[in-house]
C-alpha cells in the first residue's frame, strides 16, 4: 500500500451520482486491515480540479501528522488513511487547497482582529473565465452545453448592452432549475434549490450591484476610465464582474449538492463497512468535502457502531445544518439533526471570520429583493457557513488550543473552534478559505480521534 508520512494510504474514489469507481467497500477494508490499521482518518477534499491537486492536498495535510504523534499513540493502535476523490470543480483563479500560504496575502493585516479588507491594498478583480474554469462551469451543469456556451461566452466578452447582462442572469436561473435535483440539497435551512440572488425575474442589475459592492468591501479595485483606480460599479462593464461572481457562486451551489449525494450514498456505505469490520474512523472533510463527510452520516444505522469523531474544515454548508430547533422557525430542524448520535466522540466546525468565500459569496448568494450588500451581517446570521461562524444556534464554542494542549470534548458534542490565528490567508474571493494545512488543525483531529494521550 502507498504511504503518507509514513502511514498506509488508500484512496477511494467515486463518481457524481456517489457511484464508487473501481473498488468494493469490502475492498477498501481489507487493504487498511492487511496493514494492520486500527485507527482510520478520512479526508474528503472540497473544490479540486483534479486527483493530482486533491492527492498533494492530502500529503501536505496528513504530512504534519508524524510530529504532532510521536509518543502519544499507544502500541496497540495503527493509524491507517483513507483519501476521498470525487468530481468536485473550483474556477482557476482561485488559490488550490494546495498551495502555500506563505504565497498568499495575510488577510490579518498587522491586526488579529482587524476585518477582511481593512488596511490592505487593492486586489484585481479576477479575469473572465479561461478554459480550465469553462470546464467546471461545464461539469457543475451537465446535459445543458447550449445554455453554458452562451453564459461564458457573454462573461468573456461583456457586452456595454445592459440586455445582455439581463440575458446572463436569465441563463443562469435557468441552468439551476434545469439541473437535477436530489433528496440532499438542502442542509434544513430551507435555501431551496436555487439561490435567490439567481431566482428568476431578478433584476440583474440590482444582483450584479450587489455583489459588486461585496467586492469593493473586500477590496476588489478596478482601473477606471483614466488609468486610476476606481470602484466597480460604475458601468455596465463592471457590473460584468458582479454577474461573473454569481455564475462562480451557481457552480459552488451546485458542487455543495453533489457533496451531499457523494457522501450519503457514497462514503456512507463505505464507512459502515470498516466500522462493522472493528476498524475506528474519523471524518475530516474542507469545504464541500465537510458537507460530504457529514452527510455519510446518515447512511450509518442507529444502533450501528458509530464514527470515532468528525472535523469539519471550514464547512461550506449551513451553518443550522446540525441544529434541533431553527431559530427563524421553531418546529424545524436542521438536515442533519439526529447525525450527532452516530459519532462516539465531537462534531467540531473550525471557523474563520477571514473566509471570504464563506462569509460573504456563500450568504449573499440568499439576497432577497430590495437587499444589497450592506445586509451581509442579517445573511450571515440567516444564511450563514458553519465554516465562517461555527455551528448554530447549538453547542459549545471553545478556544483554538496550541499543540501538545488536550481538549476535552463531549459525545455526540457540537463544538465550535474559531481557527481564525491560523487560517488567515488569501486574497478574495475566497480569501483563506483553502488554509488549512497548519499543525494546530491537525492537533484538532487527533484529539477528536483519540489519538492524542
Amino acid at each position: 500500500m502507498e504511504r503518507i508520512a509514513a502511514l498506509p494510504f488508500r484512496e477511494v474514489s467515486f463518481a457524481a451520482d456517489g457511484g464508487l469507481e473501481g473498488d468494493a467497500a469490502e475492498d477498501v477494508r481489507a487493504d487498511l486491515r492487511a496493514e494492520g490499521v486500527t485507527d482510520v482518518l478520512v479526508l474528503s477534499h472540497g473544490w479540486n480540479n483534479d486527483s493530482a491537486m486533491a492527492r498533494r492536498l492530502y500529503e501536505r495535510f496528513f504530512g504534519l501528522l508524524p510530529p504532532l504523534l510521536d509518543g502519544r499513540v499507544p502500541p496497540d493502535r495503527r493509524i491507517g488513511l483513507l483519501g476521498v476523490f470525487w468530481p468536485s470543480r473550483r474556477w482557476a483563479d482561485e488559490p488550490a487547497p494546495d498551495a502555500d500560504p506563505a504565497l498568499l496575502p495575510d488577510l490579518a493585516v498587522g491586526s488579529a482582529t482587524a476585518s477582511i479588507g481593512e488596511g490592505m491594498a487593492g486586489f484585481p478583480p479576477p479575469p473572465p473565465p479561461d478554459e480550465e474554469t469553462a470546464a467546471a462551469v461545464q461539469d457543475a451543469f451537465p446535459g445543458q452545453p447550449g445554455a453554458v456556451g452562451e453564459l461564458l461566452e457573454l462573461l468573456r466578452t461583456r457586452p456595454p448592452d445592459e440586455a445582455d447582462l439581463q440575458r446572463a442572469h436569465e441563463l443562469l436561473a435557468t441552468l439551476l432549475q434545469n439541473a437535477e435535483s436530489k433528496q440532499t440539497d438542502d442542509d434544513g435551512d430551507g435555501a431551496g434549490p436555487v439561490p435567490r440572488a439567481a431566482a428568476p425575474g431578478r433584476d440583474a442589475r440590482d444582483v450584479a450591484g450587489s455583489y459588486v459592492q461585496a467586492m469593493e468591501d473586500l477590496g476588489v479595485l478596478s482601473t477606471g476610465p483614466g488609468g486610476g483606480v476606481a470602484g466597480l460599479t460604475a458601468d455596465v462593464g463592471r457590473l460584468w464582474h458582479g454577474v461573473q461572481e454569481l455564475a462562480r457562486q451557481a457552480t459552488y451551489w451546485q458542487m455543495k449538492k453533489r457533496a451531499g449525494v457523494v457522501g450519503q450514498r457514497g462514503l456512507g456505505p463505505v464507512v459502515r463497512d470498516l466500522l462493522t469490520g472493528g476498524l475506528d474512523v474519523t471524518l475530516i472533510g474542507h469545504s464541500f468535502g465537510a458537507r460530504l463527510v457529514s452527510f455519510a452520516l446518515r447512511d450509518l444505522e442507529e444502533g450501528a457502531p458509530r464514527v470515532r469523531g468528525v472535523v469539519l474544515l471550514q464547512g461550506a454548508f449551513s451553518q443550522f445544518s446540525f441544529a434541533g430547533r431553527l431559530p427563524f422557525e421553531l418546529a424545524r430542524s436542521g438536515a442533519l439533526h439526529g447525525a450527532t448520535s452516530r459519532v462516539t466522540g465531537p462534531v467540531v466546525a473550525c471557523h474563520s471570520r477571514f473566509d471570504e468565500a464563506l462569509g460573504t459569496f456563500y450568504p449573499l448568494a440568499s439576497l432577497a429583493r430590495g437587499q444589497d450588500a450592506s445586509a451581509i451581517g442579517a445573511l450571515q446570521a440567516r444564511w450563514g457557513a458553519v465554516g465562517f461562524g461555527g455551528h448554530e444556534p447549538e453547542g459549545t464554542r471553545v478556544p483554538m488550543q496550541a499543540v501538545g494542549t488536550q481538549y476535552s470534548f463531549g459525545a455526540g458534542e457540537l463544538v465550535s473552534i474559531d481557527v481564525a490565528e491560523v487560517v488567515r490567508r488569501g486574497r478574495p474571493p475566497s480569501g483563506a478559505h483553502s488554509d488549512i494545512v497548519h499543525p494546530e488543525l491537525a492537533w484538532i483531529v487527533l484529539c477528536a480521534a483519540g489519538l492524542a494521550s
